[in-house]
């Protein structure tokens, strides 16, 4: 993230503490108690209520975030999901221009070796599966005044093979012993010495300015060997990520040796193309929107699919306080080993779209989502994912989304009961301010809330399981 996408980020949820301060405060004995009495029969009450949940392909994209992990890999085969490829593009270069290599005499600068350097993180996947970048030019340029998005595919020329590397992922944790350096958790891929040496023999033309640099290359891009395959997408930190030179000498006639790093600078370009093909697998038959649910529920990580929800029973909900009302999601269980490599989302997110506030684009759950939860990561909200097992005893993944004061204000402001979005952002981003149904004001933010594309889940959704997708609520008469 850049300087100014940090300032408008902290800005941004400044703004938001200043709105909820100064807004209506939420009587939550109407709207919604926080201390839940017990269930007596009598005066309180539990009930469960089924929820229509409808699969859809998502066409949304995020943009890239240069602090955030970029994801590099393919996954070839996900019974469920298909196909995915990660792509990264990116600019290593100097600091600053004009740009001098070291001082030599004339013609004596040789290239050791050059090697893309990137810092690993984690993986998404089987990192057993042997897998192979190729590195390309681009053909495409970087426009720094254009945020790029994970949906683009930017071109390069694949006519010309600059380096490539055949790895396992789970070997990327190992000790690295390079020159003058002891390091771990690192992806290095061998450059063309020729490439290389081109910068240094034209050094007096390519290093003149950015603009010399850009019109002379345009950049990498990393691509995953598909004839290779794979089954991972591996996640790496590129503002510690580095472009290093080796090189040999001579200086007043004296041998010497050097290393040359171009990283990330201000004026770099970055983005990360995820692209996800669900061909035959078990999704792309739960894509048909039935007007009584899908039997279950598919949810994959930004960008990916995701939920509609409806709840036919609020609909002229009798007057009632309501004490809870939460969203309850269970995985399906799977024998196979897929689920133990492809693991569910550490997040999800439900919000509504109200066609009378923000222009009718999807919002927080108006009077549940308040300025704390950016501070508390959810934690009134909930979604964050719960390692439990089902009724036969065997591991899942299962998610609780508070909704109560919402509910509560459908029974106590009459309104209406509109679609909710169940997914696994990457980010959740409001662009807009406005007032929400409980008077509180709301201003623009953005909060990470997955690492993109990591993640993938298949959950009950509108069948006759006692795990079915469901809205559990615990309400008081009057």
């Amino acid at each position: 993230m850049s300087k100014n996408q940090y300032k408008s980020a902290v800005t941004g949820i400044l703004m938001l503490l200043a709105f909820s301060i100064g807004c209506t405060k939420i009587d939550t004995t109407t709207l919604g108690e926080n201390l839940i009495p017990s269930v007596d029969n009598i005066h309180t009450f539990d009930t469960t209520y089924s929820i229509i949940a409808v699969n859809y392909d998502s066409t949304q994209c995020d943009t890239i975030q240069r602090a955030d992990l970029q994801a590099l890999g393919v996954i070839s085969n996900d019974p469920l999901f298909g196909t995915t490829n990660a792509n990264i593009y990116t600019e290593f270069k100097p600091e600053y221009f004009p740009y001098d290599f070291p001082a030599a005499d004339a013609n004596t600068i040789q290239i050791d070796s050059a090697v893309i350097v990137l810092q690993y993180s984690h993986s998404f996947g089987d990192t057993n599966s042997l897998q192979k970048v190729n590195v390309y030019q681009l053909s495409d340029s970087f426009n720094l005044s254009e945020n790029f998005s994970n949906c683009q595919v930017l071109g390069y020329d694949s006519s010309v093979l600059l380096g490539q590397k055949a790895y396992y992922p789970w070997v990327l944790k190992d000790s690295v012993h390079a020159y003058n350096e002891e390091a771990a958790n690192q992806l290095r891929i061998p450059i063309s010495n020729s490439l290389i040496q081109k910068f240094i023999d034209d050094s007096a033309q390519i290093f003149r300015s950015d603009n010399d640099f850009k019109s002379y290359f345009k950049g990498f891009a990393l691509v995953p060997d598909n004839s290779t395959g794979g089954q991972a997408l591996n996640y790496f930190d590129f503002t510690t990520s580095r472009l290093s030179i080796y090189m040999r000498y001579m200086k007043s006639g004296v041998a010497d040796t050097s290393v040359v790093n171009f990283a990330l600078s201000n004026s770099s370009g970055l983005s990360n193309s995820i692209v996800h093909n669900y061909g035959s697998s078990e999704i792309a038959n739960h894509l048909s929107q039935p007007a009584s649910g899908d039997s279950l529920v598919f949810i994959q990580t930004s960008p990916g699919s995701y939920a509609l929800l409806t709840i036919p029973a609020l609909t002229g909900l009798s007057n009632r306080v309501i004490n809870s009302a939460e969203i309850i999601v269970d995985q399906v269980y799977s024998p196979n080993s897929y689920n133990n490599i492809f693991t569910p989302p550490a997040n999800l997110y439900v919000e509504v779209k109200d066609p009378f506030i923000n222009n009718g684009e999807y919002i927080p759950i108006p009077c549940d989502f308040t300025a704390s939860e950016l501070q508390t990561g959810f934690q009134y909200m909930g979604g964050q994912m719960i390692n439990t097992t089902n009724s036969s005893g065997q591991p899942i993944a299962e998610y609780h989304l508070n909704i109560t004061r919402y509910v509560q204000s459908l029974v106590t402001k009459g309104k209406q009961d509109f679609t909710l979005k169940l997914s696994a952002p990457h980010y959740i981003t409001n662009t807009a301010t406005y007032s929400d149904w409980c008077g509180q004001g709301i201003g623009p933010f953005s909060t990470k809330r997955n690492t993109v594309a990591d993640g993938r889940v298949e959950l009950n959704g509108t069948n006759d399981t006692p795990t079915h997708i469901r809205l559990h609520v615990i309400y008081s008469t009057l």
